[in-house]
């Protein structure tokens, strides 16, 4: 889960620039499953996977700008 979430974080910041959703997708699902792992297994590495992603967010939102 460990290299998901960062290729994750990686594909979502860097590869895709165009469309937001994808990107959003692109952290988003790994967030969520390290969300439910870390609820069924209780081990801390999920927790901070998950934190990485949600710092990656902002990264990734739609300014109004743009």
């Amino acid at each position: 889960m460990e290299l998901v979430t960062l290729a994750a974080a990686y594909l979502g910041l860097r590869l895709y620039k165009k469309d937001w959703k994808l990107r959003m997708a692109i952290i988003g699902v790994p967030l969520l499953l390290n969300a439910v792992l870390y609820l069924v297994y209780q081990t801390t590495p999920f927790f901070y996977m998950g934190v990485i992603l949600l710092l990656c967010i902002p990264f990734v939102w739609p300014r109004k700008s743009a």
